[in-house]
């Protein structure tokens, strides 16, 4: 685990990833490795150095959360309490419950990273040299202000929010953070920015209107909006989404969970609803990567100006389609369904996604043409 952790500090994916591969499965035979650690490390040795500066930040970010001997522990309690206290806790016993709080708690990562410093002391105390060269501008996401947003418009490549404190619009890539929402409502979160754009530095958290106007209206005082808008009348889905909602990816703003559900395949046996509890999750995504490749998906949806922000509008489905195709296991389930005829169709995917996808996509195609 200390080898892992310094390959990490060091910026050095492909070695971190070796280490992990080497002992997939703990003493008592069960998986030793957080999934979405060894996902990251597997999207960051395939993308190369094509991984834009914001996925370097974003594995920052991702190892200054990561729990360490000595942290602070009483942000876990915080978090229980904002959400309504220890009956909201999920998980087999009370040590799978607590480490849920770690891995999915929407306030606890805040408190950790923001709060409690954790992301400034891992600049300054643990990142190495090359790691910080990789993600040369999350020093300034530092001390990043929680800010609530309003959803105006989404295009395949970019969302639309309104910043409920000021009355600006504010732009940030679409890494799906919008795809469950509907126009007018709201999320909360902290903005920064890289060298593609703006993005939120986790996964944003969607909440009432009258939530987000209250961060808006005091943003240092956002755990106890969030604790009322818990005990308010959208108190129970408020909880939910603070607790289990999300993975923290990489390279996309909802879990592969919740994304399975934003699309139904055409084939039956592929239902989002077996996915979780274990059921057809690699092959559901394959499903939805054939489905763009043969054209059957709105990848763009209605992407004119006039229509952009109608709410009737269809909405783009590139990111879903993205990050179907950014799942580590995609890459190996869809090659031996491709034909070299199908190299047109992978150029036109890739043309229509953005980055990093039209990376992974690409290289589907290479290897498809390199096999003929």
């Amino acid at each position: 685990m200390l080898a892992v952790d310094a390959a990490e500090a060091a910026g050095d994916p492909v070695k971190a990833l070796a280490l992990v591969e080497g002992m997939l499965h703990g003493p008592d035979g069960r998986p030793w490795w957080r999934p979405q650690r060894v996902r990251r490390l597997r999207q960051l040795v395939a993308l190369g150095d094509a991984a834009p500066g914001w996925a370097w930040g974003r594995w920052v970010v991702a190892q200054a959360a990561q729990p360490r001997p000595g942290r602070d522990t009483d942000a876990a309690d915080v978090a229980i309490d904002v959400r309504g206290g220890r009956s909201t806790l999920w998980g087999m016993d009370p040590s799978d419950a607590l480490a849920k709080v770690i891995d999915h708690d929407w306030v606890f990562r805040q408190l950790i990273l923001h709060e409690r410093g954790g992301l400034d002391h891992f600049l300054r105390r643990v990142a190495a040299p090359h790691l910080l060269d990789l993600a040369s501008e999350v020093h300034s996401w530092v001390g990043a202000p929680l800010g609530a947003y309003e959803l105006v418009s989404e295009r395949a490549d970019r969302i639309v929010w309104r910043d409920l404190g000021v009355g600006t619009t504010v732009e940030t890539l679409n890494l799906g953070g919008a795809s469950m929402m509907a126009l007018g409502e709201a999320v909360v979160g902290r903005v920064v920015h890289a060298g593609e754009g703006s993005l939120f530095e986790s996964a944003p958290l969607c909440v009432p209107l009258n939530v987000a106007h209250d961060v808006a209206a005091r943003p240092a005082d956002w755990l106890d909006a969030l604790s009322r808008g818990c005990r308010g009348e959208a108190g129970r889905v408020l909880t939910e989404l603070i607790a289990k909602a999300n993975d923290f990816d990489l390279l996309f703003d909802l879990s592969s969970r919740m994304r399975r559900h934003l699309l139904q395949p055409v084939d039956p046996d592929l239902r989002s609803d077996s996915v979780g509890a274990g059921g057809n999750g690699v092959a559901y995504d394959v499903a939805v990567v054939l489905a763009a490749l043969s054209g059957d998906l709105s990848l763009s949806g209605d992407d004119a100006d006039h229509v952009w922000s109608d709410v009737d509008a269809v909405r783009p489905l590139a990111p879903l389609v993205s990050a179907a195709l950014m799942e580590p296991e995609t890459h190996a389930a869809i090659e031996p369904l491709l034909l070299t005829s199908d190299a047109p169709a992978i150029s036109r995917l890739a043309d229509a996604l953005v980055s990093p996808a039209d990376v992974f996509c690409r290289q589907i195609g290479d290897q498809l043409t390199s096999a003929a």
